[in-house]
């Protein structure tokens, strides 16, 4: 079975985001187990429902973040944010294309938990590392 794991190499120093991000990777998780039980193709339906919607709310709560701090990028980050939804919305139709197959559980790999860790390590961090250099160090958690 594929697992995602929260390595200390994705913490951004922001308690709030990193539960967060925590709470995306546990829940893939759970995409993950239903897609290992074969033929659980409603519970993979419902932690992808799942999925979609927290990672909506992250990204909100991540935006709202930013637009507080003036962040510069804002524009281009929730742009990179909307477009990911749209791949998580996306693989509703690989789940009913290919089933709870291997294949399916190599699709959320690439498609959801690759792209979030390197968004975290990215443009998450570059986004909480200029918030922390604007606040001389003094991150704000009011999320």
């Amino acid at each position: 079975m594929k697992k995602a794991i929260f390595t200390p190499a994705l913490y951004t120093r922001n308690e709030v985001i990193d539960g967060q991000h925590k709470e995306l990777i546990k829940r893939v998780n759970d995409l993950y187990e239903a897609i290992d039980k074969g033929d659980a193709a409603e519970a993979a339906r419902s932690a992808l429902d799942f999925l979609l919607g927290y990672t909506s709310y992250h990204f909100r709560s991540e935006e709202k973040l930013m637009k507080e701090k003036n962040y510069p990028k804002y524009t281009e980050h929730k742009a990179i944010h909307a477009a990911f939804v749209e791949t998580v919305s996306d693989l509703y139709d690989d789940l009913e294309t290919m089933g709870c197959t291997d294949e399916f559980a190599a699709r959320v790999e690439e498609a959801f938990t690759n792209w979030i860790v390197n968004h975290i390590q990215g443009t998450d961090f570059e986004t909480i590392e200029w918030i922390n250099n604007k606040t001389s160090g003094q991150m704000d958690n009011l999320l």
